[in-house]
């Protein structure tokens, strides 16, 4: 402003300093102002910013969404805030959030979702958010929070750490076992040596928990991937749950143990069975779990073997198209491209190798002969690769054709040795304990249809008997819910008086301001204990912290103020009555529908609630008397009203159920006893199917102890469902036989389940062995039908695998046996569905 002349512009400033101005007329003459004006710049400094995490996990699945909370801060304004994120050394960065109206601080959230991120098993990702503010002239500046990272899920990894696990677990058990029959074998002629089964059961209770810990562990982990079946988690389920008794019954054993080695006299003991019983129980156990574990491990590795089978498979298939295509010259030379696939078909090859030595080493496979696979000749795979590799080096793309061709014939023996040992590995759960679930599963649709006939011919009963009392009734129901409407009614106008009264009270407004200033001060002592926090410099804490002493001070005198005024209580019953209101309110429905087991049913629940609050009133000291006497009086007027309705209640109820059984015609009381010898009958079936369930899970750790404790369960509604049924109790006895019904149908679903779980896995191995091929229709250059007359078979020597002495003399034996009965009409039928 210069003579009382208003001159307005901008310029950019990079120097600090005294500036003059010289300016311009309309005529074209410039003047220079004589005064100089001084010119200071203030640092821009950068944008900061702090993620916080809600959960941080170090590893994440592929579908998981992050929940990301920031703070952004910049002297200026804001401008945006963005993701980075590292995968695989590339950088992707993802809008955050953008300020359009220069915000100079910013508290949000940001939901990452990771589906929408090109991420596979294995990725490590690492990621940060990137602040910039608005400066348009030298910026924007930057600024970044700390950098966190984590790794997204790889199933096929965890699947390798589940099997070390796993063979860590057998190694434990058969230590444990040894221990078990070595020990126990030398005690068992020794009665009076107490201590030395104190030292034996010692020690295997130490152990147990071991095994027991790692059994969890592997159970928890292999729930969160599919390759990881029901059937295997069975295993692991009654691993941990049968060694955790048998470990409880040992310490309850050392505990006996540890009486009579203190005793001052003691008697010459007899042999101590009882002792030799749990170690001998504890043996069965480990050995029945050991097989089926070692089993298992093994049918895992060898999936593994088979999907790195099928890789390499599809990877030799691609580079032999690359080859066709530059031989036909259909593309440019890349040699670059080639090399890189013949590396990863080596790094496939290898680990096929590394599965292979693992899989002939630790726990043999009784189905991967390891003599097989050294006439394979792995190493042969990768001078064949090396070789490949100089000739496409050198350019002769042909020869190095014809190199992955010899390379894909040896290939297919190792297809083979695999579907073979695919082929003859045994199901978990043979064939007669299939037969055995088969005939399960038909006896329990039986019972199913049993029962649910049984609970129709009883609900049947049931409502034929309400129909003939609402008859009989009908002029005692219209009386009785024309009186507890008006009982109702009361109780809802005193509670809407009540509501009403203390809206409107003087003192109760008072409260009302008070406790707003309370939710005000609240809010400002949160933001001041964050501001305090993050307070930078000493002298800022101070005042903040200053300024928090002060709001909680006046905090206290809130709450001072609220407790002289006396009306806490009425407070607090105020935000009930919309509860107890809307609670009657339902009450007066159901009186018009003259429903009187569910009014009934409502009218226990809400009658303790007023007898509570009557109860609170009266034992809360020092409260206001022009309201307590008020709310006092009303609550004792709707307990009376609420005593008229309970006698009344009580007595209309008492009238039907004498009536009820009164009026049970002798031919429905022999339909009752009927029905209860048929749900004795069912109820005998069902017992019997527990003990078979029981035994099958002993037998094979595979059934789950759900089967047997689900049917224990049903055999007891049925019990309780069987004695309401001759005690004439139809409705208990209808509950009882609902929820035996719900078990049959639970029991035969989860036995559905596990037959449906074999078939699957049946389905998988055939369509992994076609898989090894490539398709439906094997490509003649791969080992399909083209090539079948011409292909070169190895037959195994003599020398390659001998089978043990036991095995031969079981077939002999099997040889002099007769044919089962009905075996050439089961084979007759086997064939018949075969070709249909």
């Amino acid at each position: 402003k210069e003579n009382e002349v208003a001159l307005k512009g901008s310029l950019l400033v990079k120097e600090k300093g005294f500036y003059q101005f010289r300016v311009k007329t309309s005529q074209g003459n410039k003047h220079l102002i004589a005064k100089k004006y001084p010119v200071t710049l203030g640092k821009d400094r950068p944008p900061s910013i702090v993620l916080f995490l809600a959960n941080p996990k170090p590893v994440y699945f592929n579908t998981d969404k992050v929940q990301l909370f920031y703070e952004g801060k910049d002297d200026f304004g804001i401008k945006s805030v963005e993701l980075v994120v590292f995968i695989n050394g590339k950088i992707k960065r993802l809008p955050v959030k953008k300020f359009k109206h220069g915000e100079k601080s910013a508290k949000d959230s940001h939901t990452w979702t990771l589906a929408q991120m090109d991420v596979g098993p294995g990725d490590e990702v690492q990621y940060y958010l990137e602040i910039k503010d608005n400066d348009n002239v030298l910026g924007p500046n930057t600024g970044q929070s700390e950098a966190y990272s984590f790794t997204i899920f790889d199933s096929a990894e965890e699947m390798e750490n589940l099997i070390a696990m796993q063979e860590e677990l057998t190694e434990k058990m058969i230590a444990l076992l040894a221990t078990g029959l070595v020990k126990g074998a030398s005690l068992k002629d020794q009665p009076d040596n107490l201590t030395g089964w104190k030292q034996l059961f010692t020690t295997s209770a130490d152990e147990l928990i071991e095994i027991v810990t790692l059994a969890q562990r592997i159970h928890d982990r292999g729930k969160t991937i599919d390759q990881f079946p029901q059937p295997y988690l069975n295993l692991l389920k009654n691993v941990t749950s049968g060694l955790s008794n048998i470990r409880q019954n040992q310490i309850d054993v050392l505990n006996d143990l540890q009486e009579k080695l203190f005793k001052p006299t003691r008697a010459k003991l007899e042999a101590p069975s009882t002792y030799t019983s749990i170690n001998n129980q504890m043996i069965g156990h480990l050995e029945n779990d050991i097989l089926f574990l070692i089993k298992m491990t093994n049918k895992q590795k060898l999936a593994r073997m088979m999907g790195l089978e099928e890789e390499l498979n599809e990877l030799t298939q691609t580079l032999r198209e690359e080859f066709e295509k530059l031989k036909d010259k259909k593309s440019p030379p890349g040699t670059n491209e080639l090399k890189n696939k013949i590396s990863k078909i080596r790094e496939t090859l290898q680990k096929i190798m590394d599965q292979l030595s693992r899989q002939t080493q630790s726990m043999p496979d009784e189905f991967l002969n390891p003599n097989a696979f050294k006439r394979l000749n792995m190493e042969k795979f990768s001078a064949s690769l090396e070789k490949m590799q100089d000739l496409v080096n050198r350019g002769k793309l042909e020869e190095a054709l014809e190199e992955l061709k010899k390379m894909a014939e040896d290939m297919q023996l190792l297809a083979n040795q695999l579907n073979r040992a695919d082929s003859e590995a045994d199901n978990f759960i043979d064939p007669e304990i299939m037969e055995v679930l088969n005939n399960s599963i038909k006896k329990l649709d039986q019972l199913k249809d049993g029962q649910q006939k049984l609970v129709e011919e009883t609900t049947k009963i049931n409502h034929a008997l309400r129909q003939q009392q609402a008859k009989q009734f009908k002029n005692e129901l219209n009386e009785l819910f024309e009186d507890l409407l008006r009982d109702v009614n009361a109780i809802r106008e005193l509670f809407k008086e009540d509501d009403k009264y203390l809206e409107e009270h003087e003192v109760m407004k008072q409260l009302h301001k008070l406790m707003d200033e309370e939710t005000r001060l609240n809010r400002k002592v949160r933001e001041l204990s964050q501001a305090t926090v993050d307070a930078n410099r000493s002298q800022e804490q101070d005042q903040h912290f200053n300024k928090l002493n002060k709001a909680r001070r006046e905090q206290a005198r809130i709450m001072q103020e609220k407790d002289s005024l006396r009306v806490n209580e009425f407070q607090r019953f105020k935000e009930a009555l919309p509860q107890l209101l809307e609670k009657y309110d339902s009450l007066n429905e159901l009186a018009h529908l003259k429903d009187l087991t569910e009014f009934a049913n409502l009218f226990k629940k809400t009658y303790p609630d007023v007898l509570r609050w009557q109860n609170n009133m009266r034992t809360t000291p020092n409260l206001r008397e022009n309201l307590s006497g008020k709310i006092d009086e009303d609550l004792k007027q709707a307990t009376r009203h609420n005593n008229e309705i309970a006698k009344k209640l009580g007595s209309m109820i008492r009238s039907i159920r004498k009536n009820f059984d009164s009026s049970i015609s002798r031919k429905q009381k022999q339909k009752l006893e009927q029905l209860a010898k048929q749900e004795s009958q069912m109820r005998e079936q069902t017992e019997a199917l527990s003990q078979q369930f029981e035994q099958l899970n002993k037998e094979n750790p595979m059934i789950p102890p759900e089967l047997q404790r689900g049917m224990g369960r049903t055999g007891r509604h049925m019990e309780r469902a069987e004695k309401n049924l001759r005690q004439q109790n139809i409705n208990e006895s209808i509950e009882s036989e609902n929820l035996a019904l719900q078990g049959l149908n639970d029991t035969r679903d989860m036995l559905q389940q596990m037959k449906d779980s074999q078939g699957k896995a049946g389905k998988v191995q055939k369509q992994v062995s076609r898989k090894l091929g490539t398709g439906s229709n094997p490509d003649s250059r791969r080992g399909g039908s083209a090539r079948m007359r011409k292909e070169q078979v190895l037959l195994p020597s003599e020398d390659q695998y001998q089978a043990p002495k036991e095995f031969r003399e079981e077939i002999l034996n099997a040889m002099k046996k007769q044919t089962p009965k009905d075996y050439q009409r089961m084979v007759m039928e086997y064939y018949r569905d075969l070709v249909k």
